[in-house]
C-alpha cells in the first residue's frame, strides 16, 4: 500500500512504557485495566490525529469495555473513529506466534490467546473485520486502505 499524504500511526504502547518509567502504576499484563492508560491513550491519540488523515492506532484491546470507553472519548472530542478487527483463527494464531521471531514475548502470546478467542465474537461485532488467514501484511494493508477509500467516498 502506498503511504498517503497526511497518515500517521500512533502506538498506544508508549502510554504503558511511560507509566511503568514514571509512575511505576504498572505491572506486566494490567496496562490497560488503568484509567489512567485510557485517559492518556485517549489525550495522546487526539493529539497524534490533528492533521492526520487517517491516524492509524494498532492496538489489542481484548476488554470490551475499554476499547468502548476508548472509540467514545475520542468520537467525544469530535474524531471520526473507525475500528478494524485483524483477525486470525486460532490455529493460523498459534503457528504465527510459535514462528515469531520474539522469544519473549511468546509466553504472554500464547497466555492471551484464550482472552482473544473469548473477545474475538465481541471485538468482530464492533466493526468491519479483515480476516488475514491467508494475507500476507502487505495484503493486510491493502484491504485496510481500501476500507478507509471506502469510508472517505461515504463520508464526501
Amino acid at each position: 500500500m502506498p503511504a498517503r499524504a497526511g497518515a500517521r500511526a500512533f502506538d498506544p504502547e508508549v502510554i504503558d512504557r511511560l507509566l511503568k518509567r514514571t509512575a511505576g502504576l504498572v505491572r506486566r499484563g494490567d496496562y490497560q485495566d488503568l484509567p489512567a492508560w485510557r485517559a492518556a491513550t485517549v489525550a495522546a491519540a487526539a493529539r497524534q490525529a490533528r492533521g492526520a488523515d487517517p491516524l492509524l492506532v494498532p492496538m489489542t484491546v481484548l476488554r470490551r469495555r475499554h476499547l468502548e470507553d476508548i472509540l467514545g472519548a475520542l468520537r467525544h472530542r469530535g474524531h471520526e473513529v473507525r475500528h478494524v478487527l485483524l483477525d486470525v483463527s486460532p490455529p493460523v494464531l498459534i503457528e504465527r506466534v510459535e514462528a515469531a521471531d520474539s522469544l519473549d514475548a511468546d509466553g504472554w502470546r500464547l497466555e492471551d490467546l484464550g482472552a482473544y478467542l473469548t473477545a474475538r465474537r465481541d471485538l468482530r461485532a464492533l466493526g468491519e473485520v479483515v480476516d488475514t488467514d491467508d494475507l500476507e501484511p502487505d495484503e493486510v494493508a491493502d484491504e485496510v486502505h481500501d476500507l478507509i477509500r471506502a469510508w472517505r467516498q461515504a463520508r464526501d
